[in-house]
């Protein structure tokens, strides 16, 4: 199997065939949204394929502009291919491929108190954890859907670091305005998520520089 960055066409099928069946709509943003991060320089959507070509999983990384530090958008396998280790593949094999020193900062869904949409989520989370994750202690809420952060790092920095470095990534995405609007970076103690939102990119703002 082979880890390489996939083309728009690949992009654009993995899209709309695996992406839009494994992720509820509040959660996944619009494709035009990962093309247009993607010219930036800013977005890496990597596929693992196989022998035939075919895709095996996707991991679709929103990289800060540093380049050390990079957020886990989507991890992604194709219904036919779970429950086969690829998801716990994608994460070394997308640790691999950057240097040594990157660190990556991942989102998953929080728990919600309704054990039938818990089941899965701490599922999720505890896949996390099994292949490496270090939980850290501040949550975040991403147009109205709450997240734990977690994070992959060969030495793990100072968590305030990697707290400016994740909000630094969506303030230079959305400018202030619009972050102030729909992001929650860290979420408080006690505090409640905005209402529900799909993402949106909105009027352009000027560009954030922190």
């Amino acid at each position: 199997m082979k880890l390489r960055i996939m083309n728009p066409e690949e992009l654009k099928r993995a899209y709309e065939t695996d992406l839009v069946e494994a992720f509820p709509p509040a959660e996944l943003k619009p494709l035009s949204a990962m093309e247009r991060m993607r010219a930036a320089g800013i977005y890496d959507p990597l596929g693992l394929f196989d022998e035939a070509g075919e895709p095996v999983g996707y991991i679709l990384l929103w990289k800060h502009p540093d380049g050390q530090y990079i957020l886990i958008d989507y991890l992604c396998v194709p219904a036919k291919r779970r429950n086969g280790g690829i998801g716990g593949k994608l994460l070394r094999l997308a640790r691999d491929f950057y240097p040594p020193d990157t660190i990556f900062i991942g989102e998953s869904e929080a728990p919600t108190g309704d054990p039938a949409a818990d089941s899965m989520i701490l599922r999720r989370l505890d896949f996390y954890r099994r292949n490496g994750a270090a939980s850290l202690s501040y949550d975040c809420a991403l147009f109205g859907v709450h997240f734990r952060t977690i994070c992959w790092a060969a030495q793990l920095p100072a968590e305030d670091e990697i707290l400016r470095r994740h909000q630094e990534i969506y303030l230079r995405q959305f400018g202030p305005e619009r972050y102030r609007r729909y992001i929650q970076i860290p979420l408080a103690p006690g505090e409640a998520p905005y209402p529900l939102s799909d993402w949106t990119e909105g009027p352009a703002d000027p560009p954030a520089v922190p």
